[in-house]
């Protein structure tokens, strides 16, 4: 176990990265981060004391899922995946803590209230992002149009005086 203190705005680990710890929270906050390319980063959890986070990948052993950021003054416990196989078979009373937050964290998964929480929130980052995009079309739209204007303006006046000399003289 490894003990590590972190500043607000430092980042644990980005999503992607390989996974080789567990954390437990001793003090602060934590913010896991989503990424989408549709909507961009999204908070999707807020953690303080007490809470474990980054069990998930090291027991399936896939890359991070998600980017942890501090967002207050944090002391972190650090557990490699050793030390938790360890604690897990060796010692299976302090995996309780580990556990917690994994049957939290399944009981959100499944919970009809959660998704439906989550699918309004996309649907709201989603309504904004289409909107902010229908607006910045429009908005190269008329600049264009007044761009076109300025160029097609001098031409139409400089073709109608030659018109008009041309009618004038004949």
């Amino acid at each position: 176990m490894e003990k590590r203190t972190y500043a607000p705005g430092d980042v644990v680990y980005q999503e992607g990265d390989t996974s080789e710890s567990v954390y437990l929270i001793k003090s602060g906050r934590i913010e896991l981060v989503d990424h989408y390319p549709e909507t961009g980063d999204v908070v999707s959890k807020t953690l303080g004391a007490g809470r474990v986070f980054g069990e998930i990948e090291l027991i399936d052993r896939k890359a991070r899922s998600s980017t942890a950021k501090v967002t207050e003054s944090s002391k972190l416990l650090v557990f490699s995946h050793e030390e938790i196989l360890d604690i897990l078979f060796k010692h299976p009373e302090q995996s309780l803590v580990l556990a917690r937050d994994v049957f939290d964290r399944l009981r959100q998964l499944y919970s009809t209230d959660s998704l439906d929480a989550e699918m309004t929130k996309l649907r709201e980052e989603m309504h904004e992002t289409i909107k902010k995009a229908v607006v910045s079309h429009e908005s190269r739209v008329v600049k264009s149009h007044n761009g076109m204007a300025a160029i097609a303006i001098p031409i139409v006046l400089l073709v109608a005086i030659v018109v008009g000399i041309r009618l004038y003289l004949h």
